[in-house]
């Protein structure tokens, strides 16, 4: 019997042993057409089986753990799978992504979950389908609506591109080793039309208000105020927080900064 990958705490390794769950997390992205797939994280592959199964040549692993890499490549089942060893934070969009519908799904390392999700954001390439497995309260803070205390900056960025499912809670039982915490599977698919405003802008009004989350907008966004003359909050929205806006709100806001003179 060929010796089993070794978790590694430094990287966050926290390996699903659960089939069915990983046959689960497949099938969230349904009948969805997909032209390209790239699997964060493959580690021993009981996400990557029924996901080679499902799209076949259109998948390709990234992995950062050698160990990984050398198993992955020994096992029968992943004959021509394209394993692309890196860190993914640091891979190039283009050796990433390709024309068509793009995909992104994997049992994140929680530690760098959310630097993911900036990553498939700011990506110049569309990814049609974000999803997968996070710390649970991640991926509720993802997919949160206004006016809930997990809604914050990452809730919407990623709801300005994407409509966002939390579809089903993991206990810790069904990984090797078990995290301390439950974890979470969500699905992000691109919407239909981009927002009017820039990412940049958009990232901008958002990060500056929810900055001093606590304080009322008007005063959150006193340095994009003082820096444009012509900008201005509507009155209904002066006196709310940050995190009572919704999605729709603060992309007006950012398109409105965007057309604002200095």
């Amino acid at each position: 019997m060929q010796k089993k990958v070794k978790p590694k705490k430094q990287l966050g390794q926290h390996f699903l042993t659960d089939d069915s769950i990983a046959g689960k997390i497949a099938e969230s992205i349904g009948d969805y057409p997909i032209d390209r797939i790239i699997e964060v994280g493959a580690g021993m592959g009981i996400l990557t089986k029924p996901l080679l199964s499902k799209y076949g040549s259109k998948l390709a692993c990234v992995e950062i753990d050698r160990e990984s890499v050398d198993w992955l490549k020994k096992q029968d089942w992943t004959s021509g799978l394209q394993i692309l060893e890196g860190d993914f934070l640091k891979m190039p969009y283009a050796e990433l992504f390709e024309s068509g519908n793009n995909a992104v799904i994997g049992n994140y390392p929680y530690n760098i979950s959310t630097q993911i999700a900036f990553k498939v954001m700011e990506s110049p390439i569309e990814v049609a389908f974000f999803g997968g497995m996070f710390q649970r309260e991640v991926a509720r803070r993802f997919c949160a609506d206004h006016g809930n205390k997990e809604y914050g900056v990452t809730s919407v960025l990623l709801q300005a591109y994407y409509d966002c499912k939390y579809l089903f809670t993991v206990n810790e039982g069904s990984f090797n080793p078990p995290p301390a915490v439950k974890s979470g599977v969500m699905a992000c698919f691109r919407k239909q039309q981009n927002p009017p405003c820039s990412y940049k802008s958009l990232a901008l009004v958002v990060k500056t208000g929810f900055n001093q989350r606590r304080k009322t907008l008007s005063n959150a966004l006193k340095p994009l105020l003082s820096s444009k003359q012509s900008f201005t909050l509507p009155e209904n929205i002066a006196g709310k927080r940050a995190e009572q806006l919704s999605v729709e709100t603060f992309i007006a806001l950012a398109l409105a900064w965007e057309n604002a003179s200095a």
